[in-house]
């Protein structure tokens, strides 16, 4: 940097190269130089950049208080060094729009200010969700905790009172509940496994229509335990001898998940189907689908659901269990395997989940044959 100028072709040179956007502003907030990573950013051109005020490109959240960003900084007093999150304006060719990026401010020669401008990075977004999934956990102990304490406390306290038709209900509540913390924590347990790469696979035929018919028969189960009530559940799978190529326990995990969820998100008295058959176009690989009649999911929110901690916002979300988790694992444990997972959705008219995975062909057997026999010579 010269003693005239802030910013000398070295100067600038160094700032072109940053992959941070970098702002140089002078003392009266007025932008003097833009560097090609900032442009890109925004969405503006160099030129339409100069002489404008920062204030009018960044925009501060509430309760942040930045001189230099509100253009009143004193230019004879840069003392404005800070680091803060702010929103940037971006210029794309659906019009203007608000992009979150962190800011750090420097003093630099002659009262001007270098500002670096980075958008928030994914591991923000990921503490953001680690947050949410405190809560959320926290809300998911708390409840079934609570139910158990009440139930046992009224059963030790008035048990000699009440009628054995009325024990045996509290009763069962606590079970239902006990069930539901254990859930919780097997689902927590595997997302920890999955992210640490621990869960071990033990790969077999798998034939899927008696598979799909236990996954079916399990949920049934349960749902009329619970409510009295049994839902529709629609099973197929074409050719009925279908084989997948998949860890037993693994793959029964997914599709209990993927049912379950569809029948939470659907209406009483909607069909949730369980399609299974070769994928299209592949004999090698067969397509598992799980549609519900229930209210969709929106198109932009398609690419999020996977995401571990993630949960659409949607008007069920307060009456349905869960930690966001059951898709995240859903799609590691299928990823794990070899496999792909998929959803597709219409608002309003339901969604379809599809798994694909191998299919147990004759070489893939031939080899889990081999591998059996070498471990039993090994013995």
């Amino acid at each position: 940097m010269s003693n005239g100028q802030p910013l000398d072709s070295d100067g600038r040179s160094l700032l072109d190269a940053l992959t941070s956007g970098a702002l140089a502003v002078d003392g009266e907030g007025l932008i003097q130089y833009a560097n090609p990573a900032f442009c890109e950013l925004s969405g503006y051109a160099p030129s339409g950049l100069l002489q404008q005020k920062l204030a009018d490109v960044l925009k501060l959240p509430p309760k942040t208080d930045c001189a230099l960003c509100m253009s009143a900084c004193d230019p004879m007093n840069p003392q404005w060094a800070t680091f803060h999150g702010g929103f940037l304006r971006v210029e794309n060719s659906s019009g203007a729009e608000e992009l979150r990026v962190k800011i750090k401010h420097s003093p630099m020669q002659n009262h001007w200010t270098l500002c670096l401008v980075d958008p928030f990075s994914e591991d923000t977004t990921l503490t953001q969700a680690h947050s949410d999934f405190v809560s959320t956990v926290s809300h998911e102990f708390r409840t079934p905790l609570t139910s158990i304490k009440g139930f046992a406390d009224t059963l030790l306290s008035y048990g000699a009172q009440l009628p054995d038709e009325e024990k045996r209900r509290f009763i069962n509540i606590i079970k239902d509940q006990a069930d539901r913390l254990i859930r919780l924590v097997e689902n927590l347990l595997t997302a920890s496994k999955l992210g640490a790469s621990r869960v071990e696979m033990s790969y077999r035929p798998i034939p899927l229509q008696r598979l799909l018919d236990k996954v079916a028969h399990s949920i049934q189960a349960k749902i009329q335990a619970k409510t009295g009530v049994a839902r529709n559940l629609e099973v197929q799978v074409r050719p009925a001898d279908l084989e997948v190529w998949a860890d037993a326990d693994r793959l029964e995990q997914i599709l209990i998940n993927l049912v379950d969820n569809a029948v939470k998100y659907s209406p009483a008295s909607s069909t949730v189907h369980v399609l299974g058959e070769f994928a299209p176009n592949d004999d090698s690989q067969i397509r598992i689908s799980v549609k519900d009649e229930g209210g969709g999911i929106p198109e932009d929110l398609l690419p999020k659901i996977f995401t571990k901690f993630y949960r659409v916002e949607s008007p069920l979300k307060q009456e349905v269990e869960g930690t966001g988790l059951g898709l995240y694992i859903t799609k590691s444990l299928t990823t794990a395997m070899g496999g792909q997972i998929f959803a597709e959705s219409t608002p309003g008219q339901g969604s379809t989940f599809s798994v694909i995975l191998p299919a147990a062909t004759p070489e893939k057997q031939a080899a889990h044959r081999r591998k059996l026999y070498a471990t039993e010579e090994g013995e």
